[in-house]
Parts: C-alpha cells; structure tokens; sequence
C-alpha cells in the first residue's frame, strides 16, 4: 500500500532521530501530534506493514534488527551468552529468546531475557555494526557465569571445542580474573583441561580457592562426583 505524505513524513522523521523502537509518545513529541492523531497513524502504518509492534506498547520500524530492538529496549545492554554463541557460529542451537547482559533489572519477556550483571563484570563487549556484543571470549565466560542461559555446560563445552581456535587466550584469562568470581575459573580451568588445552592452566587453578566444591552444571542435581583438582562436582 502506498503510504500518505504524513505517514512517509512520520518514517523518515523516526529515522532521522534514531527511534527504530518507540512509542505513541514519542511520535506526539516528536511532530507535536495529538495523541488521537499519532494513534491513527500507528493503526495506519502498521496496517500497511510499514511498522510492527514489539513488546508492551513499543513499535519498531519494519526493517529494524531484533538485536537492536533488544539493546534498545533495556540500555545498556549488550548480546551475549546462547545468543552471542550461536551468533558467532560457536552453537549450531538458536535459542528461542534472545540474550542479553545488562546492569539493571528488566523483566523479561517473549522475545528478549534480559540477565542482570554487576557493574564490575559489565565490559567486553564491542559494536558490530549496530549491535553491541559480548567479545567471543567474554561470551563464553557470561555463559560460565548462568550457564542455564547458555543451555547448560554440555552445550557450553561443545561451543567452546567449536571455537577454542578463535579465542584469544590472554583474553580469556585476564578476564576470567577480572569478573572476580571463583567458580567461572573452576568451570573454565575444567572445560579447558578436559579440551586437551593446558597451557597457563596453572594460573587459574592458583586463583580458584580451597574450600568446598560448586557444581560443574548448576541446572542439574547434584552427583557427588568430585574433582578435588578444580573443586567441582561434575554432575553432566
């Protein structure tokens, strides 16, 4: 359907103000528009398929990506564990929600989950394109962190025997260090060991502690099955 001068005007002012996700709201700011007359034009340009509704009263102009959607719905927030693994051709699985790290709480829904991160381990990301993504190497370390967002540690280990090529070891450990938190080195120092990857493992198991054992897969039960090396009850 060919759409009216007002309804091209409505798009191309959304674009030139970088609001592929809004409201009605936005549009009576945006052109000084009754709220009446912006609710027309919503009606009318969704029925000609030139915007689509996202969750909750938001719209999203038609060509919009889902990622830049989801970041742009809860800011800041950046792709990352299942989603930035398969998106990255680590997973061959394509969850059905997409994944986010953030710094503060959102309640999720259909289409997004949104995954509350302190603001110490909120860094390695960066920008492709438009989007803003987990590194490759603090994907999987997001995923080691709630490895149920991840689809547990199996499918964890599988996408980093797919990609343990492309990670940059140095990376990977300095960050490992800097989130702070023993049982991502535990899980890590673990993985890679059972990889057949041993270089500088001594450094990780230096850090992970001495006391009590964390289960390898926090989504399972528990199996007793102890690793005194890296304090871990390997319940896969």
């Amino acid at each position: 359907m060919q759409l009216s001068k007002l309804e091209y005007r409505v798009l191309e002012e959304l674009k030139k103000n970088n609001l592929l996700v809004f409201k009605i709201k936005d549009l009576c700011l945006l052109l000084s528009l009754s709220k009446t007359k912006a609710y027309n034009l919503i009606k009318a340009l969704k029925k000609k398929e030139a915007i689509k509704k996202t969750v909750k009263s938001y719209f999203t102009l038609r060509e919009a990506n889902e990622f830049l959607i989801g970041q742009t719905l809860n800011f800041p927030s950046y792709l990352s564990f299942w989603s930035a693994l398969n998106y990255y051709g680590f997973s061959d699985q394509n969850p059905q929600k997409i994944f986010f790290a953030t710094t503060k709480y959102t309640k999720s829904n259909t289409f997004f989950q949104y995954i509350t991160l302190a603001k110490n381990k909120f860094f390695g990301y960066k920008a492709i394109g438009e989007i803003t993504i987990a590194e490759k190497e603090k994907a999987f370390l997001d995923s080691l962190l709630f490895p149920k967002y991840a689809g547990g540690i199996k499918e964890i280990k599988k996408a980093l025997q797919s990609g343990l090529s492309e990670l940059d070891k140095q990376k990977l450990f300095q960050y490992a260090f800097k989130i702070k938190n023993k049982v991502i080195l535990r899980r890590l120092g673990f993985l890679l060991e059972e990889l057949g990857y041993t270089k500088d493992l001594g450094k990780l198991h230096q850090k992970i502690g001495s006391i009590g054992y964390e289960l390898l897969d926090p989504t399972l039960n528990r199996k007793n099955n102890f690793n005194k090396k890296w304090l871990l009850d390997v319940n896969i």
